[in-house]
């Protein structure tokens, strides 16, 4: 179930309340650096895409090295993600896919 929370009531134009969903407010902690909110991207997402690396590169200390690398990335870049072009998970992906070629 997802909820929405009234962002703040001083937002309020012409009798309309500005609400985010969880996804929304997750995404804004990941933008603003919230280590608590990346530690639970890296619990959400970790295994799918270290079993994504590893399907394809078969060691598994070059696939945890990618992994890191790919967090590592994603931390560095989450400001640039836009939702409206793909998927939290998608993009990650596209940022182990491009570790994976680095590390080549």
């Amino acid at each position: 179930m997802q909820l929405s929370i009234p962002l703040s009531d001083h937002l309020v134009k012409s009798n309309l309340k500005v609400w985010s969903s969880d996804y929304e407010f997750f995404l804004n902690r990941l933008r603003n650096h919230d280590e608590s909110a990346f530690k639970e991207l890296y619990h959400q997402y970790s295994g799918a895409i270290f079993g994504n690396i590893k399907r394809t590169v078969h060691d598994d200390l070059k696939s945890k090295q990618i992994l890191e690398r790919t967090f590592i990335e994603i931390w560095n870049s989450i400001s640039s993600f836009d939702e409206t072009r793909t998927r939290l998970f998608t993009w990650m992906n596209q940022i182990a896919n491009k570790q994976k070629l680095i590390s080549s």
